[in-house]
């Protein structure tokens, strides 16, 4: 029987296999999306003996939505997913107003994962803050 090739921890942690105590990724591509995801929302200075990995962007919650903010977000995702997610490499980062008073922000990820074989696939990452 063939061992199935595992990629780390799911993010955000579920626990719906039977198999294993925690989820884990099936493919590269899911591992990226959950290190994605794990290191937009870990505030910097949360995670123990690392304490520069995360982002700084619950900050932005309550600086004026306008293009600054907006710029220091797309400038922060880039810098930190460059340091900590190797597999991935970030091609586009947009961020939009969200909600009748303008009290969210929408940030779209189009990023490129290279695979083992030296393809590479494209994906796509929302997230609101």
């Amino acid at each position: 029987m063939a061992r199935t090739q595992k990629y780390g921890i799911k993010f955000p942690i579920k626990m719906e296999t039977k198999k294993t105590l925690l989820d884990l990724n099936a493919t590269r591509a899911d591992e990226v999306k959950s290190q994605l995801i794990h290191l937009i929302f870990t505030p910097e200075g949360e995670k123990l003996r690392d304490p520069l990995f995360g982002t700084n962007l619950i900050k932005y919650l309550f600086n004026t939505n306008d293009s600054t903010t907006w710029d220091d977000v797309v400038f922060e995702v880039k810098e930190k997913v460059k340091k900590f997610v190797p597999n991935c490499e970030v091609e586009e980062v947009t961020t939009n107003v969200i909600g009748d008073d303008n009290e969210g922000l929408e940030v779209k990820i189009r990023y490129s994962v290279r695979e083992k074989d030296g393809s590479t696939h494209y994906y796509e990452l929302t997230q609101r803050i």
